[in-house]
Parts: C-alpha cells; structure tokens; sequence
C-alpha cells in the first residue's frame, strides 16, 4: 500500500521546487508516527468538525493517510540504497563511533554527577538519533569534557584528553565517509524523493497542527494534541541545558541533527 502511496503523489512531489524542499528536523520515524498519531486525533467524533469550522479544507484531512505511506515507502527506497551501498570501512567507523559516543557519555554521567547543569547539558546532547546526530554527539561530548578537565582527574580509568580527540577525529571520518557515500547519483536522487515526500506530509501536519490549535484555543487538553510530543520534551531538555553555565552553551548545539 506505501508503494502505491507513492506512485499516487509522486506527481504531486515532483512538482515541490527543490529550493523548498526540506531534510526532516527530527528523526523520520518520529515525524511519521506523529503524523499517523495525527491522523487519529483528527478522525475522531467533533473534532474534524471544528477544523473544517475554522477554514481548512476536509482534503487535506482526508489526504493526510496519503501522505504518510508515500513518505514511508520513500524512506524505505533511501534506506536501501544508502545503507545498501556502505563500505565496510564506514560501516566499521560508524561502529566504533558509536561505541567510544557510549563510553565518553558514561564517563561524564559519573565523572560530572556533581554538576547539574552539566547533566543536563549531557542529556540534550543524548537526545536525537542518526549518523548526522552520532557526528554532532562526538564533537558536543567533546566540547563538554573539555569544558571540565578537573572532573575527570580523579578517574584513572578515563583519558580526558584522549577522549576529547578519537571523539573529535573520529567526527570527521564519519562526516567524510558519509559525504562520499551520498555522491552516489541514484542515491541522490533517492533522498531527494524521500525529502520531496517528508516535506509534503511536514507541510499537511504542520497545517492541521496550526488549525487544531487555533480550533480549541482555551482548551488545553486538546490543543497540546496538536502539538509534536518530540519537540516538546527536546525543547524542556534544551531549556535545563541553557542555564548560567556559559563555558559549555556556547559550544554544544541545541538542535541535534535527525537522521537523514
């Protein structure tokens, strides 16, 4: 059925210029259960009624299922050939970032245990998922251990300094790694297709959110249906994290990469 989803909007997708396409914000299973999420608040009893009440047209309602098969079947076509057509050296440097990202991000739970506001920069860092978020991880862990050398003094089990650069040179062999394999013209293409699709359910969600919100505005426990529970918890996590600790927000990113 996502196959057919897609073939069904392709023309509708081909039709979005490339300037105005986007690469998904937040991790693509995410955005997608939202949007499936959606769907169900909107379908039920009252609630269609007030949206269209307001001004938005029952075609976008009604299209909305549309939108995210297509979007899945795109994804899955990316996933396949970018996934497909790693080296085994990226996929060992994926592997190893992954497991020194674990091994650092253990080192400043216990090392920083005392510095609350540290903590909290800890968990912002850990937030999202995806190669491009394994890159942002590695270089933000780096700049947070930088940002305390004294704590980690006392453990002899942990090189801060030789933390800080594996994360920061292995950063850079996957960013690189990943580049070259997205040279690839069928691949490409592929993620063009899959970000041609995200941006066009992106498009339909975010409508529906605004004319949800604006539908039961002074009714709370409707409205916050409207909202992505994803950028709600980051943006709570982001909020901890920005506190009076300037030697670490000045050089941690906020907004972790999603998976593309």
């Amino acid at each position: 059925m996502s196959a057919e989803n897609l073939e069904t909007l392709l023309p509708t997708l081909e039709l979005i210029d490339a300037t105005d396409v986007d690469a998904p914000t937040i991790p693509i299973a995410v955005a997608l259960q939202e949007a499936v999420d959606l769907a169900k608040v909107v379908g039920q009893d009252g609630i269609r009624e007030r949206l269209v009440a307001v001004g938005l047209h029952e075609e976008m309602l009604d299209a909305l299922a549309l939108a995210v098969g297509a979007a899945r079947e795109a994804q899955a076509r990316w996933v396949l050939l970018r996934d497909g057509g790693k080296t085994a050296e990226q996929a060992r440097r994926e592997a190893e970032g992954i497991d020194l990202r674990a091994r650092i991000a253990r080192a400043c739970r216990w090392n920083l245990r005392e510095r609350p506001v540290a903590i909290a920069t800890l968990g912002a860092i850990m937030a999202g998922d995806g190669l491009p978020d394994l890159i942002q991880d590695l270089l933000d862990l780096a700049a947070l251990v930088g940002a305390h050398p004294e704590e980690f003094e006392a453990d002899t089990t942990f090189d801060a300094q030789e933390a800080i650069e594996s994360a920061r040179s292995m950063a850079t062999a996957i960013s690189e790694g990943l580049s070259a394999s997205r040279a690839d013209g069928a691949k490409r293409d592929a993620k063009l297709l899959r970000d041609r699709a995200y941006t066009h359910l992106d498009d339909q969600v975010s409508s529906i959110r605004a004319a949800g919100r604006y539908a039961f505005a002074g009714e709370p426990a409707t409205v916050v249906r409207f909202r992505s529970r994803y950028q709600r918890r980051r943006r709570r996590r982001n909020a901890e994290a920005e506190v009076l600790d300037g030697e670490v927000g000045a050089t941690v990113n906020p907004e972790p990469a999603a998976e593309v």
